[in-house]
């Protein structure tokens, strides 16, 4: 220990050097403590800096993480529309295969049918794939009673509150099936 302090831990009195010592050695420890305070106030700015920095970054994750989930929510919902509107889709080509199928197997119906009275008559009519265009509902139609016969079953098929009706291909039927009406029943 040194000139005060030793002074003071022997219980000594002190003499105006030594006042003057303690003097000097208290002003040192006060420039020691504002140092230390210093360095503390300093690392308090750096801690405050440091938070608030961590804070910024917390409320930029969260605001980043409610845009992406609003974003996945947007997404979602765009597939979900996705797959309502594949599976009507898939229900209409679905009904339009079925009613092509229809349409093929009575063609193919007629076809046999001609075929077989041909042979039978010992007349060759040829039906011509240029004959079927796809429109023509009553194509081998040749009475009234097979007119109304077909009219009753197409109306079945495509009626609009069937699984697979169709308004449009109804009002086609309607217009062909008035045409053929007048000419079956008008001559």
């Amino acid at each position: 220990m040194t000139g005060f302090e030793g002074t003071l831990a022997n219980g000594e009195s002190a003499s105006i050097e030594d006042a003057i010592g303690f003097k000097a050695w208290m002003a040192q420890e006060q420039l020691k403590l504002q140092e230390k305070r210093d360095e503390l106030a300093e690392l308090e700015r750096e801690l405050d800096k440091m938070k608030e920095e961590l804070e910024a970054k917390e409320k930029s994750s969260k605001s980043r993480l409610e845009k992406n989930e609003a974003y996945i929510a947007q997404q979602l919902k765009v597939i979900e529309e996705a797959y309502h509107q594949l599976e009507i889709d898939k229900k209409v080509f679905e009904c339009e295969r079925l009613n092509f199928d229809h349409e093929r197997n009575k063609y193919k119906r007629q076809k046999m049918s001609g075929s077989s009275r041909t042979q039978s008559t010992a007349h060759h009519h040829s039906i011509s794939p240029e004959a079927y265009d796809g429109t023509s509902f009553f194509r081998g139609v040749d009475s009234e009673l097979a007119l109304r016969k077909r009219y009753r079953d197409l109306l079945k098929i495509f009626h609009p509150d069937n699984k697979c009706g169709d308004t449009k291909t109804l009002m086609k039927i309607q217009s062909e099936y008035d045409s053929l009406r007048t000419k079956f029943y008008g001559s």
